[in-house]
């Protein structure tokens, strides 16, 4: 029997479209799109559209557009890009290290109250003075958060909008967004630097792709640690997560972005899920 083989990587071919319409004249548009970053992945840019700008900040990379443009159009942001996710895995728990051994200026600067992780919020603040969640081991901890999420929150197949730490406690349900933005609220509180990335998740060598959301653990031992609640995942990074975009103190990043330098502009999207092609 022929065994089946394992990508190497993914061939993401995007198609983005851009419908405006100006209220009157030729506006000047600025848009920003993100761009897969060299963090744990190898990219590769194959195709890339006429007059874009490729800059990076920080962990993310994204693209650039200006330009004045006719009063009512359309701008196609195609590209190919290929992209070689780097396989991670952590042989075990017990090297994590302890929470207090991070130190307090880097805790501190994780902890603020953010849209979607709301420190502040009093329904968490009252789960944070349960017993559990004051152990000084980091992988203990995570284990104990875990089992906690997990057994709140009931994973929900179809979601319409992003309901954020608080309302994902208080109702119950949430997809990958609300079992990260719930992790990072707990950590950040416990004085765990922790971080959201997003970007997509595929499997059946490219036939399955999913827009996916996960979190990054900080450990004073090893650096950062992937935790994927929605897929029962922890300290692993597999071929199947691509990453767009990190998000550390902004916690609702849009991939895409444009606004009129000029004139008032009214804007439609077009962002269908790019065809994938697996590479062995």
């Amino acid at each position: 029997m022929e065994q089946r083989r394992t990508p190497r990587g993914w061939q993401l071919h995007h198609h983005e479209q851009l419908f405006f319409k100006a209220s009157a004249g030729a506006p000047t548009l600025r848009i920003k799109f993100y761009h897969y970053p060299s963090y744990r992945q190898e990219v590769h840019l194959d195709h890339t559209p006429p007059e874009w700008k490729l800059r990076s900040k920080g962990n993310n990379t994204f693209f650039l557009f200006q330009k004045k443009v006719q009063t009512k159009g359309m701008l196609s942001f195609e590209r190919t890009v290929t992209v070689f996710p780097t396989p991670y895995s952590l042989p075990s728990s017990d090297i994590w290290g302890r929470i207090s051994d991070i130190p307090k200026a880097l805790q501190q600067k994780y902890q603020q109250s953010y849209p979607y992780w709301p420190t502040n919020s009093r329904l968490i603040q009252d789960v944070a003075g349960e017993r559990w969640f004051s152990t000084d081991n980091l992988s203990e901890w995570v284990r104990a958060v875990s089992t906690y999420i997990i057994t709140k929150i009931k994973y929900a197949e179809e979601q319409d909008k992003r309901l954020g730490a608080d309302e994902a406690l208080t109702t119950g349900t949430g997809d990958c967004d609300e079992f990260t933005d719930v992790l990072m609220t707990f950590a950040r509180i416990r004085g765990i630097p922790c971080r959201r990335l997003t970007g997509y998740h595929i499997t059946k060598e490219g036939k399955d792709i999913e827009p996916h959301a996960w979190a990054e653990l900080f450990s004073p031992q090893i650096g950062w640690i992937p935790v994927d609640l929605a897929l029962h995942t922890i300290g692993h990074h597999t071929v199947s997560y691509v990453i767009k975009k990190i998000e550390e103190f902004t916690p609702s990043l849009l991939d895409f972005q444009a606004k009129s330098l000029s004139r008032a502009v009214q804007y439609h999207w077009e962002t269908p899920l790019p065809l994938v092609t697996p590479v062995y």
